[in-house]
């Protein structure tokens, strides 16, 4: 039966029953641990989702509902972890997606898998930016920060995010984990992250490997720097004899007296446990050495050993050390407890000088981050100052064309006015609305301006078919979504075509989402083309022919505004054509 449950809630995801799946996480986990229900049940029932998605089994609206029933369960998940967490975390963890990106299942089930595992886990969300990652970083101090990225459009910006921490001086205090989709070992490596985790129920071996490396390294850095002549210098003093300090690996860090060859090679030496960190080792010849571990935050940090001390007992002779030094039983015990107390002091000293260098990394973080804030600011400054720049002169460029538009009417030449007419809409309309939403009527008309124009400067060499349902016309979308494609279809498909050039823009409902479609029979675009333009390997700053927008900027404009639900597919053949459709949810005025 407890099978069962997991294998329903698998089915229920592939359904898309969100409600259903809720119930069912649930119930699971009265029987088992969040870590068994993701595994075991969500995990494959989204893996079920995206082999009939690639199949061409399920759609794209099939994925998404899967992929909200599966939120459902993570948020159950989440919810519990938080709950019963009632002790010392193992670790802090900032994890977020990256910017332009608003997927966050993967990441929540890292978050919450993480969570199950003992570690605090600061979630900073979807579409986060190199700078957010930074701040974070700076204001909660991590010890792992992890970035997911499911597009591979948006895999790139990883790494933005791993130099922004670098050049904000903070690489060195964290481990870096990514993740996602489209993310691969060979690409972890080459933007320096430290661990790339495949699957995200994983994510907790690499993080407790990490750690484990992080603090050992630590020990490493610190009992060296604190050991000095003077802790040798007491026990000289007090009682007449010099320790051997060792760090971690038995390596000698201060010589003291030395055990004679025989006594090593000695298989006959017992202990005994004076204290919780001390044992004294005694020989049936009468030579006794004492070892005291110093630890730190529960890392070993090395040890000290006093002797050999010849006990004074009678009937028993070491020959091996005739000069040992001669003790009681009593100094003998003297001597083991004040080993333990330096032990502990030395570990005071570790916690201090530890605390000491992280105030010290602290400053530079706080100098660095604030210079990289200043940097900001007059980066800021600049674009502000360059935006204004921009904008003066498609002000004068409007009014003039407005201008042109009335001498045209009077010298009656009907249509170089409607040309410059279309001309000052489509500069008004960027102006005015290019960081809002439109009503798509809207974004028609500047399509029909914009082809108006491309049909005087081809003259007959461009067949133009615009089928646009009325019915959509009063729906909310983006400004400048669709004008890019058209232009991108004008200029890169059909005007280095020699035939005449056909240009099809298609629209209409289906359900809650609206479909558009442009399509040309132009050159097309070659396979590879294709593959560089799903890699994002066309330039990032987004630049098309005129507008400034381009692929890459309108598949963020729909992700920021719609979410997951609305996206932008290219379909193309050499010589043949391409068709660009775009879909987003119906929202009305």
């Amino acid at each position: 039966m407890s099978k069962h449950l997991l294998r329903e809630i698998s089915e229920n995801i592939v359904k898309g029953d969100s409600i259903r799946t809720k119930q069912l996480v649930e119930q699971a986990l009265e029987e088992f641990t969040p870590e068994v229900v993701i595994k075991e049940g969500l995990i494959p029932g989204m893996e079920t989702v995206s082999a009939r998605f690639q199949s061409c089994e399920f759609c794209l609206v099939d994925v998404v509902v899967a992929a909200d029933a599966m939120q459902k369960g993570v948020q159950i998940l989440k919810e519990k972890c938080r709950k019963e967490k009632a002790f010392a975390p193992k670790g802090r963890v900032v994890i977020g997606t990256v910017e332009g990106d608003i997927h966050d299942l993967g990441k929540n089930i890292v978050a919450v898998t993480l969570e199950g595992a003992g570690y605090e886990v600061v979630d900073l969300g979807v579409d986060v930016s190199p700078t957010q990652f930074v701040k974070a970083i700076a204001k909660f101090q991590p010890d792992l920060v992890c970035i997911s990225a499911l597009l591979t459009v948006t895999m790139l910006r990883m790494e933005d995010v791993i130099e922004a921490i670098k050049e904000a001086g903070l690489r060195e205090q964290v481990k870096i984990i990514v993740g996602g989709a489209p993310v691969t070992q060979s690409f972890a490596d080459k933007i320096g992250a430290d661990a790339y985790v495949e699957y995200g129920t994983n994510v907790v071996y690499k993080a407790d490997e990490l750690l484990k490396k992080k603090g050992r390294r630590v020990a490493l850095i610190q009992l060296p720097s604190i050991l000095k002549e003077k802790h040798q210098e007491i026990f000289r003093k007090l009682f007449d004899f010099t320790p051997t300090f060792l760090d971690q690996n038995n390596r000698v860090i201060l010589q003291g007296e030395e055990l004679p060859e025989c006594c090593r090679e000695c298989r006959e030496w017992n202990y005994e446990h004076n204290a919780e960190k001390t044992v004294v080792y005694s020989c049936p010849g009468g030579l006794s050495i004492i070892e005291a571990r110093i630890e730190g935050d529960s890392i070993k940090l090395g040890k000290i050993i006093c002797g050999p001390f010849l006990v004074e007992t009678p009937g028993k002779v070491c020959v091996c050390a005739p000069g040992a030094k001669k003790v009681s039983s009593l100094e003998l015990e003297k001597i083991a407890i004040f080993t333990q107390m330096i032990a502990e002091q030395i570990q005071i000293e570790s916690r201090e000088k530890l605390l000491q260098v992280q105030l010290e990394d602290q400053r530079e973080i706080l100098i660095r981050a604030l210079k990289f804030q200043e940097e900001l600011k007059n980066a800021l400054n600049e674009a502000r100052y360059r935006s204004l720049q921009s904008q003066v002169n498609p002000h004068f460029l409007f009014n003039s064309l407005n201008s042109l538009a009335r001498l045209a009417m009077l010298e009656e030449a009907e249509k170089t006015e409607k040309f410059a007419y279309a001309l000052s809409r489509i500069l008004r309309y960027i102006l005015r609305n290019i960081k809002s939403t439109v009503r798509i009527a809207e974004e028609i008309e500047i399509i029909r301006d914009y082809l108006f124009i491309q049909q005087v400067r081809f003259t007959d060499r461009l067949s133009v078919h615009l089928r646009i349902d009325e019915h959509i016309y009063d729906g909310l979308m983006p400004c400048m979504v669709l004008q890019p494609l058209v232009e991108n279809a004008v200029v890169h498909g059909l005007e280095p075509l020699e035939r005449e050039g056909m240009l099809e823009v298609s629209g209409e409902r289906k359900g809650e989402l609206v479909f558009f479609e442009i399509k040309d029979n132009g050159v097309g675009m070659s396979s590879d083309k294709l593959r560089e333009i799903s890699q994002l390997k066309i330039s990032r700053s987004g630049r098309g022919h005129t507008t400034g927008l381009g692929l890459f900027n309108v598949h963020q404009r729909l992700q920021h505004y719609f979410g997951s639900n609305s996206g932008l597919e290219i379909q193309s053949q050499q010589n043949k054509g391409t068709s660009v459709k775009v879909f987003f949810p119906y929202i009305p005025q």
